[in-house]
């Protein structure tokens, strides 16, 4: 007589995921005390941590200066003396007209520096007028550079206050209140992303539905084609901007971190301090744990201000150092007798 098979179901437990351990991770964010005891236990895994924070914390700045378009410094109020002005230079048939050919800017039917225009504008509420000036400037090579030439002018001519210059290879903007003369506005950029452009004026005038459009879709347009002019010059040093601003923010968020690494076990060399038996590495773990934290809570504040250069040197540093001054005191230093 045939056996019959007798399947025989084992319960297998399933291993589940232990929870505790995550938590324990996560309360070294807001808890010292964890935040010291994974420091030396896992002083390896603190290196990437660190690397990472430093990494969150210029986060804001980075992407704030690598989508930044060079329109953005001059919109807003201040472009309404430059929208008045192109459309005003734009529709001179007698003021020189600017060229683009190879990436390089010259002046129709004059090569050397010039005052391509003038434009000024009663201004009711102070005793000077609004005045933008257009110059061209030949910066080709043996000839000044562009910042010793705009040096010259302005010395020459102090009532100089809203000005463009267009240089051979770069130009330079800048929007002055004449009632304060303070800078409200100004960008710079280059050609080289540029196609060729045989008219400027052509090129500002370009999407005008007849040469007998209103005003308003004039300065529309004009000053819409200019902005983007400035988006494509800026290209020119986005890269080198956001080079520089982000490596600055993770030069100094590094610095400081290895500083209160070096103070972290500095304070546990007391004589009668329990922590004197820590090795230089287990303090650099309790220092590089620390600034995850501190770390995020400057990302999300440098968003909300916008990723500006100026806040977010200040932001890591303070939030940082808030943490490393409350740990150090609590659980690094030497007890009181």
């Amino acid at each position: 007589m045939a056996k019959k098979s007798v399947k025989v179901e084992k319960n297998v437990k399933k291993k589940k995921f232990n929870w505790s351990k995550v938590t324990f991770w996560l309360r070294s964010l807001i808890n010292n005390g964890v935040c010291k005891e994974l420091g030396i236990r896992y002083w390896g895994i603190s290196i990437l941590v660190f690397f990472v924070s430093i990494f969150i914390s210029a986060l804001p700045t980075l992407t704030t200066e690598a989508t930044r378009n060079g329109s953005s410094a001059i919109s807003g109020t201040s472009n309404d003396i430059i929208a008045e002005a192109l459309l005003s230079y734009v529709d001179d048939t007698e003021s020189n007209d600017l060229t683009i050919v190879d990436h390089k800017m010259s002046s129709v039917g004059n090569s050397t520096n010039s005052l391509v225009y003038t434009y000024t504008k009663d201004n009711i509420d102070s005793a000077s007028n609004y005045r933008l000036d257009i110059y061209f400037l030949n910066t080709s090579e043996g000839n000044p550079d562009m910042n010793t030439q705009i040096t010259s002018i302005r010395d020459n001519n102090p009532n100089l206050q809203s000005t463009i210059f267009f240089g051979t290879s770069t130009y330079q903007i800048s929007v002055i209140n004449p009632s304060t003369l303070q800078t409200t506005a100004a960008t710079t950029g280059g050609y080289n992303h540029m196609d060729d452009i045989s008219s400027f004026k052509d090129y500002i005038k370009e999407g005008i539905s007849s040469s007998d459009a209103p005003i308003s879709e004039k300065r529309e347009v004009y000053l819409s084609n200019f902005y983007e002019f400035t988006d494509l010059g800026y290209l020119d040093i986005r890269g080198q901007t956001v080079g520089i601003y982000t490596g600055i923010i993770l030069g100094v968020n590094a610095g400081i971190t290895l500083i209160v690494v070096l103070i972290f076990f500095l304070m546990s060399r007391g004589k009668n301090n329990p922590n004197r038996t820590l090795k230089f590495y287990h303090c650099m773990g309790i220092g590089f744990h620390s600034t995850l934290s501190p770390a995020l809570i400057s990302m999300i504040i440098g968003y909300l201000m916008g990723g500006a250069f100026t806040y977010m040197t200040l932001l890591y540093v303070m939030c940082y150092g808030f943490r490393a001054m409350y740990l150090s005191m609590k659980y690094l230093r030497t007890p009181i007798q």
